[in-house]
């Protein structure tokens, strides 16, 4: 099992996480399917991972229905009764759920697989949970390219697999206002991993004094993130969440 595939199956697929009941968990499903949440799944033979989106949900039948998986699954067939790992965003939180593949469908009408459906479904009940600050040494430069509007560097205060706090100072030429739409963010983290995302500003904090200079906290919420970006923003996020946590233990912090 590859490192990513093992921190997604300790992480989100573990008991504190699962769903109360078949009921509830059939809910998250359909959830799935009406958001049209573009999921990924992840094969543990060769660490292969897709993006796909839920069809049809059919508890009583045993089986859901996906999209046919990008890129090109035709090419790499998995074989019937192999596991994998699906996870997506149902109501803004992570959601996933460990499923069997039955069978490729290739039709004139029809395209996507077939998977068991699933005995248990989970989901992060907090969307705090990995919203974490960068270490000391990592990077915490931000980029804000905005339209109409001068390019605006701050430092990154927090992180998660949806959005990002940063601290800028005000901008000379035009205000931030909430719901801005910014053309792109551009970050860098642990690893050397840049990302370039568009987002939207959701908070704009009050002008203060910090360390001799004026400042203010931007609340953003990425836009359009890739399953692969977003699938990497999470994992720094859980380094971190668990770097923060031995600390504690440790009693550094």
């Amino acid at each position: 099992m590859s490192e990513s595939f093992q921190e997604i199956a300790d992480t989100l697929f573990s008991d504190r996480f699962r769903v109360s009941s078949a009921l509830q968990g059939e809910r998250l499903l359909a959830t799935l399917r009406d958001e049209r949440s573009f999921c990924t799944l992840i094969f543990k033979k060769g660490s292969r991972t897709f993006t796909s989106i839920v069809l049809e949900v059919a508890r009583h039948k045993g089986y859901l229905l996906m999209d046919a998986p990008h890129p090109d699954f035709s090419r790499w067939q998995p074989v019937k009764g192999e596991p994998f790992l699906v996870f997506g965003r149902a109501n803004h939180l992570a959601t996933g759920f460990a499923s069997a593949f039955l069978e490729y469908l290739h039709t004139p009408g029809e395209e996507g697989i077939r998977l068991a459906y699933p005995g248990q479904v989970y989901q992060l009940q907090r969307r705090q949970f990995f919203r974490v600050p960068p270490a000391p040494d990592d990077p915490d430069l931000v980029e804000l390219q905005r339209n109409g509007a001068e390019t605006v560097q701050g430092r990154l205060q927090n992180i998660s697999g949806g959005g990002l706090s940063v601290l800028v100072r005000p901008p000379a030429d035009y205000p931030f206002q909430a719901g801005e739409r910014i053309a792109q963010v551009a970050f860098t983290l642990r690893g050397g991993h840049t990302f370039g995302v568009a987002a939207e500003l959701r908070s704009v904090g009050p002008v203060e004094l910090l360390h001799h200079e004026y400042v203010c906290a931007l609340g953003l919420q990425f836009a359009g993130i890739t399953p692969m970006m977003s699938e990497q923003v999470l994992r720094y996020a859980q380094w971190r969440d668990r770097e923060m946590l031995s600390a504690t233990r440790r009693g550094f912090l």
